[in-house]
């Protein structure tokens, strides 16, 4: 019984620290080390932040580390073994200032930002360390990211470093080159003319460097070229150039290695000064990235007589950049995902319980009820609805799948207009104080989203005050002055209410996708970054002041537009039908879904039509060929067979140019692709005011 249970908690010991699993050498170290005088303590009680930072740098090639705790305990992996030098493997769960003593006071300030959660950034950072015994100065390209804990507190910082050493000392050499060069260059045109002959212009000067150098004259035959060349141009074409040679004939049998070499030549030939960065060489020998200054040369007496260049080769330092590219890359994945997983819990508690009210509606619609508890029922699977809606808007609106379609607005009509649906968002203890002033300048912002906005901070308002409250919304104008980097004339619409407050610490976050202080399920953390965006879409500004215990204030600023406002049309202000059946005529309607479709017949037959059904856009050209009269196609965009709504509009315009068609979906990008075309389009969910009301305007639209 006891080996049972000992080998049970081995089992589950070892599954717990499967994120040490692999990681080469390092990782093998890690697993069987003696922890005890670490300050990481036992892996087995590392949070799952510091685990998933571990596992990421455990699978890199790229040169990784993490410091944590507030020692700073430190981690890393193979490929950082080889920076350590002899410090490896005993830095390995030591502290970080014990490791790198020699270089703390340049570091420790930059450690210090990242742990205060501001990420740093360092290139060719020179260092003096002691890595083997001895001082020696090197260079070093990194970064500093804060890491944050499950409670969103800095508890350690990540570190993705390459060494540039060697790219460091190569620029300084090349440098020097330079210098020699342009001291050289005074005098170079009349060596050109003395030792033509010779063909060995540059070689006394510069052939012990490692950088490229070749001259050549306006008919690409050579006039000097380094052994640093002559190697390098073997190596990427398999054939070594001696002066004299025509460069373009070098490469004769390479057709598009010609061109590439012609196409810089010709540039520096015709007098142009340029550099360039592009790779070269034959693929079945060397292909390798390479910087190339190109410079033209100049005789005695003014003419150009060629063209030369400095070549350096930066294949290296290219892959280095790329890997730390993806090392960043890599984390700000792990990152998102982590994000993601904080959504999920509360946008499905969300639409779960929407899901409960339709459900529960229908199974009560379904029995014998009183008129009065029918008409409850019916009004809750209302509310449920427009809820789900809402919170779709959140969600396309955060991703930005919406599509925006900004109008000169009137400020304090458009808040009057939906005074209704703030009402019904908010609590009856809550009262509702709203001061605009006088002549508002109108404002350009897209409808949907200011009333989103407004109703977003509407609730969160509702949400911290716990009792009886106020909710004050005020707009005015402001003139002539700079905000947030901007200038101008400005709308400013402020929201405020004396609910609980925000901490000072928070306040910098409030605004960030996911971000919420309330409970799992009572919140996504999307409403302020819909405010956010929103503001920022519209080219504005948005500021946010609280204080515990005394409430928020929220403000928006909107620049003033010279355009006039139109009519003014809020949610829930759709067109309502007339007494009886006010259509009449034949509705060719294409859905695939045989439960919409069920319904949405039920609704067409409601308002008058007849309906024919088809499930497709094959079906629905079909049903059209011999002539059937059809007052109206009505058509879902996303569909199966290879043609959508939007492609079958197209196809019926041409048959049937004046049959109307109107289209739906709850794909916002699908609506803002159909909008383009001039096809009307019904955005789901949709109500039978709101179905009447498209058609009729589809109807009215294609009358002579």
């Amino acid at each position: 019984m006891t080996d049972t249970i000992d080998r049970s908690l081995q089992s589950s010991l070892q599954s717990s620290l499967q994120f040490l699993a692999g990681g080469g050498k390092v990782g093998a170290l890690m697993r069987s080390h003696d922890w005890a005088t670490s300050p990481l303590g036992d892996p087995s009680t590392w949070p799952q932040s510091l685990r998933s930072v571990v596992g990421l740098l455990l699978e890199s090639r790229f040169p990784m580390f993490v410091a944590w705790g507030k020692e700073l305990g430190f981690l890393y992996n193979d490929a950082y073994a080889d920076i350590l030098g002899e410090k490896h493997p005993r830095a390995l769960g030591r502290r970080f200032a014990d490791i790198w003593s020699e270089i703390w006071p340049d570091i420790s300030p930059l450690i210090a930002s990242a742990m205060a959660g501001e990420a740093t950034y360092r290139e060719d950072l020179p260092l003096i360390m002691n890595r083997r015994g001895f001082d020696e100065q090197t260079w070093f390209t990194f970064s500093y990211s804060p890491v944050r804990d499950e409670d969103g507190a800095v508890a350690g910082m990540f570190c993705a470093v390459a060494e540039t050493t060697q790219k460091v000392v190569a620029e300084m050499a090349l440098r020097n080159s330079e210098e020699a060069l342009r001291i050289l260059n005074t005098t170079l045109e009349a060596r050109v003319a003395d030792t033509l002959a010779e063909r060995q212009v540059l070689a006394d000067i510069v052939e012990g460097t490692d950088i490229i150098v070749i001259v050549a004259d306006l008919n690409y035959r050579l006039l000097g070229i380094n052994k640093a060349g002559q190697s390098a141009f073997e190596q990427v074409y398999g054939v070594r150039p001696e002066i004299g040679d025509n460069l373009l004939s070098l490469v004769s049998d390479k057709p598009n290695h010609l061109a590439q070499i012609k196409a810089y030549w010709d540039r520096a030939l015709a007098g142009e000064q340029f550099t360039e960065i592009d790779e070269f060489g034959d693929e079945s020998l060397a292909r390798r990235a390479f910087e190339v200054r190109f410079s033209p040369l100049f005789g005695s007496d003014g003419r150009q007589i060629g063209a030369y260049q400095f070549v350096q080769d930066v294949t290296e330092r290219l892959r280095e950049q790329e890997r730390l590219k993806q090392a960043e890359e890599a984390l700000r994945r792990a990152q998102k995902l982590e994000s993601l997983g904080q959504l999920t819990g509360g946008v499905a508690h969300d639409f779960n319980n929407l899901l409960a009210v339709m459900s529960g509606g229908v199974q009560l619609l379904e029995r014998r009820i009183e008129a009065a508890q029918r008409e409850r029922v019916i009004a809750g699977m209302r509310q449920a609805v427009k809820r789900g809606a809402a919170l779709t808007r959140h969600l396309l609106s955060f991703s930005r799948q919406r599509p925006i379609n900004p109008e000169a607005i009137d400020v304090a009509r458009q808040i009057d207009g939906i005074r209704e649906i703030l009402a019904s968002s908010l609590r009856g203890d809550i009262q509702v104080d709203i001061q605009c002033d006088g002549k508002l300048w109108p404002v350009e912002v897209d409808t949907g989203e200011f009333e989103l906005a407004l109703i977003n901070l509407c609730v969160n308002a509702r949400d911290a005050i716990s009792g009886k409250g106020t909710i004050s919304i005020a707009a005015c104008n402001h003139g002539g002055f700079s905000l947030g980097g901007l200038s101008g004339d400005f709308v400013e619409l402020a929201v405020a209410d004396n609910g609980t407050g925000i901490p000072e610490d928070l306040l910098a976050r409030v605004f960030d996708p996911f971000f919420t202080t309330k409970e799992v399920g009572k919140g996504s953390g999307l409403g302020l970054a819909q405010v956010y965006g929103f503001v920022k879409q519209s080219g504005g500004h948005v500021d946010i002041q609280s204080e515990l215990g005394h409430g928020t204030h929220v403000r928006l600023f909107l620049p003033r537009t010279d355009k006039a406002p139109g009519d003014v049309h809020p949610q829930g202000d759709m067109f309502v039908p007339s007494v009886g059946r006010p259509f009449e005529g034949q509705v060719l309607l294409v859905e695939d879904d045989d439960e919409v479709a069920a319904l949405v017949a039920e609704m067409l037959k409601s308002i008058g039509f007849a309906v024919t059904r088809v499930t497709g856009a094959a079906a629905a050209l079909g049903a059209l060929a011999n002539g059937r009269p059809v007052s109206l196609v009505f058509s879902d965009i996303m569909m199966p067979g290879g043609m959508s709504g939007v492609e079958l509009a197209r196809e019926i315009r041409l048959r049937r140019p004046t049959l109307p068609v109107l289209l739906t979906t709850g794909y916002q990008e699908a609506a803002a692709g159909a909008a383009k075309d001039g096809v009307g389009v019904l955005l789901k969910p949709y109500s039978m005011e709101e179905l009447a009301s498209a058609i009729g305007s589809q109807l009215n639209a294609a009358k002579p």
